[in-house]
């Protein structure tokens, strides 16, 4: 129940303020929109450019539409949002640009970053608790991430090479940050000194 303020007015219910905030950025995306589509009509003759400004315009606002609408599971529905947005807005660049690459290649690294995102969602539920042990995972599962993308990339563009020193380096890091973590939550669960279950 909310506190009455010092003048006797009560603050506005959460519901509320996401609807206005919802409104608000509805207003700023549509105006931005608007502007961009003007702007380039009367410079260009034509409309080129606008059209990828609007398409990102619009999947962002889809993309914030689960964190102001949603009451229940609103981390899950919004991986779920952006799970589904990637693709179809690919798909809209790649036509746009003239170069079907944009969505072959951002649709092999968008699986790859929904996969790991998914994975670390579920880690954090299963450790609900232990956050030092969902970080460990976590970070167990972003080691192979940044290689794959990498190797995906220089897949689809010849100029980019890959670098197995600088892979090994990075995965040496994040494999020491996990392990961090692992000791920081055995040290929290069984700290120095107690006796062991």
């Amino acid at each position: 129940m909310f506190q009455q303020r010092e003048n006797g007015k009560r603050p506005l219910p959460p519901a509320e303020v996401k609807g206005l905030i919802l409104t608000l950025l509805s207003a700023a995306a549509l105006t931005a929109a608007l502007i961009c589509l003007i702007c380039d009509y009367f410079t260009s003759e034509g409309l080129s450019w606008s059209w990828i400004v609007t398409a990102s315009l619009a999947a962002a606002w889809l993309l914030a539409l689960p964190c102001l609408t949603a009451r229940k599971q609103l981390l899950q529905k919004t991986l779920v949002m952006a799970s589904i947005l990637p693709f179809p807005l690919l798909a809209l660049l790649a036509f746009l640009l003239e170069t079907p690459v944009v969505f072959t290649l951002g649709a092999c690294v968008s699986l790859i970053v929904i996969a790991g995102a998914w994975a670390i969602y579920g880690i954090f539920r299963r450790c609900r608790g232990r956050l030092w042990r969902a970080a460990g995972f976590a970070l167990l599962v972003l080691t192979p991430a940044p290689i794959a993308i990498t190797h995906t990339v220089a897949r689809f563009l010849t100029p980019v090479r890959t670098d197995l020193a600088s892979d090994l380096f990075h995965s040496g890091i994040t494999l020491v940050l996990s392990a961090v973590c692992f000791g920081l939550d055995r040290l929290t669960r069984h700290p120095r000194g107690s006796e062991n279950p």
